[in-house]
């Protein structure tokens, strides 16, 4: 009889056992659920924090450089600037033929110096020139050649001298870094063939 009672009983435990595990396990399922949830929200709340920083620092950058070129065009104004069309007096050769006077005009009394000896009327110098041009991502500039991340000084043509370093170099223009403030300066090659900016070596600190 009482073995017949046992049996059920044993039954019963083993019932009640198998409901608590499972239990234990749904619970612990839902505890990993809810964590994985949790880091989930919070990386995304961190990547849009981290991408909502990087847009602010693009565009500060940004306008920080077209600051600093507004500034550069300012300085020298070099955006509007026209090239006057420079002329040259061609002085007569020895042996080209005497151009005949237009017998309109009236002619011009004799002068007692023969026209080989005429002292020659000094035309107008033009403004000085460099030879500036861009090769395989260098510089020639002055019969130097400079590269990205030397160390120079660029003279302004209102002779300020600022202590920078070449941060790239394009097609028609470079890049600049003022090592004062870090502030960037783009300079074209027209700039540097006319003189309104000058380079030049300086040992790196």
């Amino acid at each position: 009889m009482d073995f017949e009672l046992e049996l059920p009983l044993a039954a019963w435990l083993c019932t009640l056992c198998s409901l608590c595990f499972s239990f234990t396990q749904t619970e612990q399922v839902e505890r990993n659920y809810i964590k994985e949830k949790k880091a989930a929200v919070k990386e995304f709340e961190d990547k849009k924090v981290e991408l909502k920083e990087n847009l602010i620092a693009e565009l500060e950058e940004k306008k920080k450089m077209i600051e600093n070129e507004k500034l550069t065009m300012e300085l020298t104004g070099d955006s509007m600037e026209v090239k006057p069309i420079m002329t040259r007096k061609l002085r007569r050769r020895p042996n080209d033929p005497v151009p005949i006077p237009d017998k309109r005009r009236k002619p011009a009394p004799a002068s007692p110096s023969s026209p080989e000896h005429l002292p020659a009327t000094p035309a107008e110098s033009p403004a000085q020139r460099f030879e500036a041009r861009i090769e395989d991502g260098k510089l020639y500039y002055d019969k130097r050649w400079y590269h990205k991340s030397q160390a120079i000084y660029l003279e302004s043509k209102d002779n300020q001298k600022l202590s920078c370093v070449i941060s790239s170099v394009g097609a028609n223009e470079i890049w600049v870094r003022k090592t004062s403030d870090s502030t960037k300066m783009r300079i074209y090659l027209g700039q540097l063939q006319r003189g309104l900016f000058v380079i030049r070596r300086r040992s790196a600190a």
